[in-house]
């Protein structure tokens, strides 16, 4: 039991790091620029609209479920390739892969957008492109966490 757990804590370091970097560049952004790039406030908005009768919390706790599953899966699939060693984790490797992230999270939400019944009014090319950004961030710290947690457990490991 105790491999398991050991194997799933670069994973869940990086999910969070990366998770919360993105989500806090989304929130700076949207204060800045006076728009709703909030990923996690945009998910409980269309949960919200899809489901009316869900009260505004258990949509708003949904959103940001789902979000952190999201960056959970994308951090599982660079887990393998950094495990595997195709890749070395890092903040190069991360922002490559936060940058495919990005396109992937795009076609994803485009296909939201477009299969929901009653999507919010958004400038989705603005919203597309601030994704691509804020998966660069995710993968740069998330390669950042994960190469951190893999040099703390074996510090020879990642100077092969």
């Amino acid at each position: 039991m105790s491999f398991v757990c050991m194997a799933i804590q670069p994973i869940i370091k990086s999910t969070i790091a990366g998770t919360s970097a993105m989500t806090l560049f989304s929130y700076l952004i949207s204060e800045k620029k006076y728009e709703n790039f909030r990923e996690p406030l945009v998910l409980a908005d269309l949960i919200s609209r899809l489901i009316p009768t869900m009260r505004k919390s258990d949509a708003a706790l949904e959103g940001w479920l789902l979000h952190y599953i999201s960056g959970l899966g994308f951090c599982c699939g660079y887990h393998q390739l950094w495990r595997n060693g195709k890749v070395k984790p890092g903040i190069l490797s991360g922002s490559v892969l936060g940058a495919a992230s990005g396109v992937a999270g795009i076609l994803v939400w485009k296909a939201v957008f477009k299969l929901h019944p009653n999507p919010p009014a958004k400038n989705l090319k603005k919203y597309f492109g601030h994704l691509l950004l804020a998966h660069v961030v995710f993968g740069a710290f998330a390669g950042m966490a994960y190469k951190s947690k893999m040099s703390e457990k074996n510090p020879d490991l990642l100077s092969k």
